[in-house]
């Protein structure tokens, strides 16, 4: 069964992967019917008309011999208008077999027809091997209806042979009426007709097959331009810019090479164009972000002083000073983000690995949001089903990741409870933070990791915020060779699903559900 079912997928993806064998099979197929249908009209008007001029043959036969026999008969009265039967039926037998050259001939009789009364009674006679259970009693009656003409009939022989049966009426002089039955074998018909038959079938079958093997040359060479521009626009599609369609000719398949060759020099250009502006882009907030590092320094130790000296001013100047030092802090966390943002596009970015157990960490995590999210009403859960032996990880980035995920818990979590699972595998390790707040969309899940992207600009945030935590976090995974994950809707909330691979492992399954869920838990 399986193998079965092996061999009808591969079949489906063949049917489904290759415009020649799907041109091909339609061409035979089409031509298979079409040939099968002429075939069949030839074969039936071949068939009718050389039985119809056999029978013809035999019938035109059986009527000169009637004729023969009956005058034969008609002059064996003497002149005392008696006659000899039995010689007179004895001299018909010789005439029969002298007169019929038909070939397929088995034999013949001549029948005394029932319900006579004559003076005289001729014995029935027959030739030697005629096969009398073939003559049947509704051909007798047709030919006692009507005496002048012959009558047929179609019999199967013996042997199992196709045959013919005809007959027809003699008046025998004294002696009454008499059925003249003659029997033909008609094999050399159904052989000449199995030949033709044959000859037709075998006729069709390669006119079938040339057409299939012109369908499939004519297919290969006309989808063959199609073909190498597929497989240029893979390679061009894999990154090779460079390809180019050698254009010949000045048919539809070089005017497609031209096209193709003109849009991937566009978008060639366009890429080049767009990847040194990116680069100019990456180049300058990386300058200008390390540019603002001396600046920032002396304006922050400047700010300090006055944040430390504000008891001293007036409430206003006071209040200035507390806000100039938030927004320097503010201000400081956003120029690290950006510096860490350019090492991650420079790839500069290196992990620092130590032994770390992930269910410490996660709790670690847990302690230092917990009065934030008191504050807002929540309470944290941790579940740690695994993760609770040591393993290789960056612990600052991988902190930072989960100090992300918790200060958005709290921020979007509406009050509500927030759960943050551990669970690892001898292939993975795994975080994931839940809460059921506000939720969001497909669409704005799809986004979450763009820079500086937030889905509801208006929302006040209490953990701060520069719009780069997930993004940030998402080149941390990355540098791990991990994933992140987020399942979310509105109304119920979201959750946000870490899985970092151990060892060699490559694309290990999360041991996490997304969303996990808690045995005691409906949510």
């Amino acid at each position: 069964m399986k193998f079965f079912t092996q061999i009808v997928r591969q079949t489906r993806e063949s049917w489904v992967g290759s415009l020649r064998l799907r041109m091909t099979a339609v061409s035979v197929g089409l031509s298979l019917v079409a040939v099968a249908a002429i075939g069949g009209f030839l074969s039936y008007t071949i068939e009718r008309n050389l039985f119809e001029s056999r029978r013809n043959e035999i019938v035109s036969e059986t009527q000169s011999v009637s004729g023969t026999v009956q005058s034969q008969f008609d002059l064996a009265i003497n002149s005392e208008s008696s006659i000899d039967i039995e010689e007179a039926n004895s001299n018909a037998q010789a005439t029969i077999r002298a007169t019929t050259n038909s070939p397929g001939l088995i034999g013949f009789a001549i029948l005394r027809a029932p319900g006579q009364t004559t003076d005289q009674v001729m014995t029935s006679s027959s030739s030697i091997g005629f096969p009398l259970q073939v003559v049947s009693d509704s051909l007798r009656e047709a030919i006692h209806d009507d005496r002048t003409n012959v009558y047929y009939q179609s019999v199967e022989v013996p042997g199992g042979s196709p045959g013919l049966v005809t007959g027809t009426n003699l008046d025998v002089p004294i002696a009454g009426r008499y059925d003249l039955v003659l029997v033909y074998d008609l094999a050399d018909v159904e052989a000449n007709l199995t030949f033709v038959q044959s000859a037709l079938v075998a006729g069709e079958l390669f006119f079938v097959a040339i057409t299939g093997l012109i369908v499939w040359l004519v297919t290969t060479r006309s989808i063959q331009p199609i073909m190498t521009t597929a497989a240029m626009a893979e390679r061009f599609a894999a990154g090779n810019l460079d390809e180019r369609i050698d254009v010949e000719g000045t048919d539809v398949s070089a005017k497609l090479a031209g096209s193709f060759n003109r849009m991937a020099e566009s978008i060639s250009g366009q890429i080049n164009r767009l990847a040194t502006l990116s680069t100019l882009q990456q180049q300058f907030v990386s300058d200008v972000s390390h540019e603002l590092r001396t600046p920032l320094t002396t304006i922050k130790l400047a700010g300090s002083m006055l944040f430390k000296q504000r008891k001293t001013f007036d409430k206003d100047s006071a209040r200035a000073a507390e806000l100039l030092n938030r927004q320097i802090e503010t201000f400081e966390e956003l120029l690290t983000e950006l510096i860490e943002l350019s090492r991650f596009d420079a790839g500069a970015a290196e992990l620092e690995l130590e032994p770390v157990s992930p269910a410490v960490l996660a709790q670690s995590c847990i302690d230092e949001v917990s009065p934030l999210a008191r504050e807002q009403g929540s309470i944290i859960t941790l579940y740690a089903p695994g993760g609770h032996k040591l393993v290789d990880l960056d612990s600052r980035r991988v902190r930072r990741i989960l100090h992300n995920f918790l200060a958005n818990a709290v921020d979007h979590g509406e009050g509500g409870p927030i759960e943050m699972w551990v669970d690892s595998t001898s292939t993975a390790v795994s975080f994931a933070v839940r809460d059921h707040g506000v939720g969001m969309s497909q669409a704005d899940a799809a986004r979450v990791f763009d820079r500086f992207w937030r889905a509801d600009p208006s929302r006040q945030r209490q953990s701060g915020g520069t719009g780069l935590g997930l993004a940030i976090a998402l080149g941390y995974a990355k540098l791990h060779g991990g994933v992140i994950d987020v399942w979310s809707e509105p109304g119920r909330g979201a959750c946000f699903r870490l899985t970092i691979p151990l060892g060699d492992a490559v694309d290990p399954v999360s041991p996490l559900g997304l969303p996990p869920i808690a045995e005691d838990s409906d949510a």
